[in-house]
């Protein structure tokens, strides 16, 4: 889809921003203030309660407890929902400010954690004043566990239902233990937790005021088939070894910004649009036949290696089947083996993805990735299941008509999900709605030299969480996210442990790989860390420019222009999946997923 934004629009736009970033400060504004409540019963009666009105599930609480904490005692509740989703809900006994946070989670679920990200800096998530909940999405295991798709109602459960029935839940407990409902209903996701994010707004749209979907895997049909599965075999000979190895990337890496502009102003290899950049295998040198020394080279059959992942999932007809590869800038944390022998965090993804919940019908026969051919007839397969778990519905309209606010943001050098499909279904949105109308309600932020979810070379802590509620609460829209490096973030180290089998692998590693190092959260945010730099981030299409002169690794001496997109086209049939009202509801019947 061709952007449609004008030039003299951009012009109107960018001195409003411009006006307005004069006067930026460099902290959220503050939220609305509320005041606390306090709860109408103990934390060991709201165990005892019935809790029953308004959620379409049956609910069985197994427990609630007092939590203490630093920043106060919270009423720990753990509950079943029918038929077996996993919920916990901390609510705060003392300072209770009237606010609903529910988080996503990612990878393929399985864990409950309460804990919060991308809110350190907002005073009442610090303060532990939101009451919290979270759930595993219908079944329990690593969160690359996939033997649970078996049962056809733990797919649906996983697609969309469990995160509304989590959130009639909460809201039916905060009125039993309150005696009052909240004001405000937030969720917060990242990867899959950003696609439940996206999932909520286009199903659901009276859940939440506010969202915040992160890197969401909207895509999802394609992303853990196509996208990663494409990542492995694009890298095998015919003798299935690898060709490209992890030793490789930062030579690749260096040659790539070098010539891709930053577009900031500041060479400091951070790509504002790496959509602008297209790969050139002249940048890097190719080696001799028979070259011992290739340190500063590559191999023909390495540089074809990397021209297929940058372009994404292909057959020979040019049909493409993910909306892009691996964007140029990512190159450190490709999903590459580390040595012939070894396979790729791709590979982890994929495989049981493939096996057993992207297809229609029970557990596939496939034995390893590069079984599961780069075909029109795989990828007609692949999207029968679609309108169950993608959240590519550009059909907005009633979350916007229940006064619901949106934060899409995505890390522009993300290895495992493509921001190209975040930045197309942004502009499917504005194609459906209207880019005035999408303005009043959603805004897209890209984040350069950004992870998965963060980590990278760029600035990665963020506080979204204060920004979305002033939108909310205050009707104030985000004209900039500040974003900060902080001093110990460093690279997220890829690759499995040396020597591991795809089948045997512990596929907690690639939710490493891509997610990070998952340790159980509690219900606040921590206290923003030291940064050694801050950046503003625009909202799309603008990036971040040096004023030209002041401190360059200080956000108050960047100025917002507009990029250019145009480059970045989703070609079909994948573009067939992006659209408004594409979803169905499905039910289990005689066994079997049936949509409705």
């Amino acid at each position: 889809m061709k952007d449609r934004f004008s030039l003299s629009y951009a012009l109107v736009i960018m001195a409003v921003f411009l006006l307005f970033f004069a006067e930026l400060p460099q902290v959220a504004a503050a939220p609305k203030s509320l005041a606390a409540v306090r709860p109408v019963m103990s934390c060991s009666a709201l165990g005892a309660a019935s809790i029953t009105k308004g959620v379409d599930a049956g609910v069985s609480i197994t427990s609630a407890q007092e939590l203490k904490t630093a920043q106060g005692t919270f009423c720990l509740v753990s509950a079943t929902l029918s038929p077996s989703i996993g919920v916990q809900v901390a609510l705060p006994e003392a300072r209770w400010t009237q606010r609903l946070l529910q988080v996503g989670c990612g990878g393929l679920c399985g864990q409950i954690n309460l804990g919060l990200s991308d809110a350190k800096g907002c005073v009442p998530a610090m303060n532990g004043e939101f009451a919290v909940s979270s759930t595993d999405m219908g079944h329990s295991g690593s969160m690359m566990d996939a033997a649970w798709a078996l049962d056809p109602q733990k797919r649906i459960d996983f697609a969309y239902r469990a995160q509304h029935v989590t959130a009639q839940f909460t809201k039916a407990i905060i009125r039993t233990f309150y005696g009052q409902p909240q004001q405000y209903a937030y969720f917060m996701g990242c990867s899959d937790g950003g696609r439940e994010a996206l999932m909520e707004a286009q199903r659901y749209p009276e859940d939440f005021n506010g969202i915040s979907a992160g890197a969401p895997a909207a895509w999802f049909s394609t992303q853990n088939s196509f996208f990663h599965g494409w990542n492995v075999t694009a890298n095998l000979r015919a003798d299935g070894t690898p060709v490209l190895l992890q030793s490789r990337l930062a030579l690749l890496h260096e040659a790539v910004i070098t010539h891709c502009p930053t577009l900031s102003g500041v060479s400091d290899g951070l790509l504002e649009n790496p959509f602008a950049c297209q790969f050139s295998r002249t940048w890097i040198r190719q080696c001799a036949p028979g070259q011992q020394d290739k340190s500063a080279c590559m191999t023909s059959e390495e540089l074809q290696v990397v021209e297929n992942l940058y372009h994404g999932a292909h057959d020979d007809r040019e049909n493409q089947f993910v909306p892009a590869g691996l964007p140029p800038g990512s190159e450190l944390r490709w999903p590459v083996p580390a040595k012939a022998g070894d396979p790729s965090m791709s590979e982890m993804m994929a495989l049981p993805a493939l096996q057993y919940i992207l297809l229609p019908g029970g557990k596939q026969s496939l034995k390893q990735v590069s079984d599961f051919a780069f075909s029109s007839e795989n990828f007609r397969r692949i999207a029968e299941l679609a309108p169950l778990y993608n959240a590519t519905n550009t059909n907005l309209k009633p979350f916007k008509a229940a006064g619901g606010r949106l934060i899409l943001w995505h890390g522009l050098a993300d290895d495992s999900i493509s921001p190209a499909g975040t930045v197309d279904y942004f502009r499917g949105v504005q194609h459906t709605m209207g880019m005035k109308e999408t303005d009043s309600f959603m805004r897209l932020f890209l984040l350069p030299g950004v992870a998965h979810c963060g980590n990278g070379e760029g600035p990665d802590q963020v506080d979204l969480l204060s920004a979305l509620m002033d939108w909310t609460e205050r009707g104030v829209a985000p004209a900039s996210l500040i974003a900060g490096k902080t001093e110990s973030a460093g690279l997220r180290p890829s690759g499995p442990p040396p020597g591991a089998a795809p089948d045997k692998a512990d596929t907690q590693d690639a939710s490493a790989h891509f997610h990070g190092v998952q340790k159980q959260g509690l219900p606040y945010a921590e206290a923003p860390a030291a940064v050694t730099m801050t950046r503003p981030v625009f909202p799309y299409p603008y990036v971040a420019r040096y004023r030209g002169k002041g401190d360059r690794s200080s956000a108050a001496d960047y100025v917002p222009v507009p990029a250019d997109y145009d480059s970045l086209r989703v070609g079909s049939p994948v573009s067939s999946l992006l659209g408004p009202d594409n979803q169905r509801a499905y039910s289990v019947v005689n066994g079997r997923l049936v949509s409705q």
